[in-house]
């Protein structure tokens, strides 16, 4: 299929490149041009404008931006808080949600007697519970509210919404060594009801620095699943160039590796670019 699909880029880039040339043009055309870099395994590629055109190639900078890390995790909007001094029901996590409608699996029938006695919420607000390791509770940005987000096949909400910490401690199940930690919530906000699922985005303390990023657009993963994008040192000339990457937050991938801030890249038509270079012998 990747073969399939870089035999028919390169098709399309050649195409262009008769195109340029004209019907009555020449045989050969000097629409697309591919040179070795020494040293490096890649070709730089120069195209003509009218190429380029034909291509839809789009190029952007490579910028810096402040962007806050953040986990995703599945919740449980809850009205009603197990008693901390009592054996909880721990979540299992958004990948963890059993089929179960409105809630998580019971717990089995002989534990039925030391179930917790619940507590009703403060009045007029819901609590929103997720579940953490130890570890990703220490990680947590305790001070920060954490964004609600609907489940993909659940698409109604009108807007994400902010849910703030509750200050409450967290509840142990020291049979999954995992933490049970809640958020508080309008009961009004976004006609959310309890026993709704939802997916929850916390933040994670660490720098506020700025980090590189580029359009994830931009991104090309090859069959080895190396990370690429194509600088563009001069109008049209592209030259290809391994990146590593973060992590990827909204359309933007945040780079460790990669050319400088500032340096022109290659946003839209990477993957047409690749097949010509690979194919296009």
């Amino acid at each position: 299929m990747e073969c399939k699909r870089f035999t028919f880029t390169a098709a399309l880039l050649f195409a262009a490149a008769a195109g340029a040339a004209g019907p009555g043009g020449p045989t050969k055309s000097t629409a697309v041009q591919l040179e070795p870099i020494p040293g490096s395994g890649v070709k730089r590629i120069t195209l003509t404008a009218k190429a380029a055109e034909r291509l839809g190639i789009e190029t952007a900078a490579v910028s810096e931006a402040q962007l806050g890390r953040r986990q995703m995790v599945g919740g449980l909007v809850v009205d009603r808080l197990p008693e901390a001094s009592a054996p909880s029901t721990a979540l299992s996590g958004f990948a963890g949600f059993t089929p179960t409608a409105g809630s998580f699996a019971p717990p089995p029938a002989k534990a039925a007697r030391s179930q917790p006695k619940a507590v009703k919420a403060i009045e007029g607000q819901l609590l929103v519970a997720v579940s953490l390791s130890p570890g990703e509770w220490a990680r947590l940005d305790k001070e920060k509210p954490a964004l609600l987000l609907p489940l993909q096949t659940r698409n109604d909400l009108k807007q994400p919404v902010l849910a703030l910490p509750s200050g409450l401690e967290p509840i142990e199940d020291g049979k999954r060594s995992m933490l049970t930690v809640h958020y508080t919530l309008s009961a009004k906000d976004a006609g959310i009801a309890p026993s709704r699922r939802l997916r929850v985005e916390l933040p994670i303390t660490g720098s506020a620095e700025k980090q590189k990023v580029v359009p994830y657009g931009a991104v090309y993963y090859d069959a080895k699943g190396n990370a690429w994008l194509y600088v563009n040192p001069k109008p049209l000339v592209y030259e290809r160039q391994r990146i590593a990457v973060d992590r990827v937050v909204g359309q933007q991938a945040v780079l460790t590796e990669g050319p400088a801030v500032g340096t022109s890249i290659v946003a839209v038509g990477a993957s047409l670019l690749y097949g010509t270079e690979i194919f296009g012998k």
